[in-house]
């Protein structure tokens, strides 16, 4: 159970190095919307998928790529698995940092890291990850797409 995330080294485009692992994650930071809010004024669960898609999309982005260039390609990532562990809550107008990693490749599927952390405390408050496969726009299962795979190379996963 992953109880704290420690940044280390700040790099460039927003990437960073976490302390204990020595890994290499994105980071992208937002305000929490009233409109993620549940009737207690905090985020409600299911909106830190939201916030894993904002991490992953950045982490795409910041590698000089875009999931619509994947998509103009003919393939697509659907999420087959995730897994969320929640440590603390967010509220109303937090500003938030969602950390992003590639996690694991396979031939037809692949994984990414998150760890979401109030950027003015630390705190951590989500953990998780998820699983997509790749498919066709007839939705067959497809060998994962190039861009795919050069930016799981980036980061040492093959």
């Amino acid at each position: 159970m992953k109880r704290r995330f420690e940044i280390g080294e700040r790099l460039e485009n927003d990437f960073i190095v976490e302390k204990a692992s020595g890994e290499r994650w994105h980071a992208e930071r937002f305000r929490v919307l009233y409109a993620d809010t549940d009737k207690s004024s905090v985020v409600y669960h299911a909106n830190y998928l939201k916030y894993f898609e904002i991490g992953r999309a950045g982490l795409i982005r910041a590698t000089g790529r875009s999931y619509k260039d994947i998509e103009a390609l003919g393939y697509f990532h659907p999420i087959v698995d995730l897994r969320m562990q929640f440590e603390f809550s967010a509220d109303y107008d937090d500003l938030l940092s969602v950390y992003a990693r590639p996690r694991a490749i396979e031939p037809v599927k692949f994984s990414y890291d998150y760890v979401v952390c109030n950027h003015e405390t630390g705190k951590l408050l989500v953990h998780g990850h998820t699983v997509h496969c790749c498919i066709d726009r007839e939705h067959k299962v497809k060998p994962v797409d190039s861009v795919t795979r050069n930016i799981f190379a980036d980061f040492g996963v093959v």
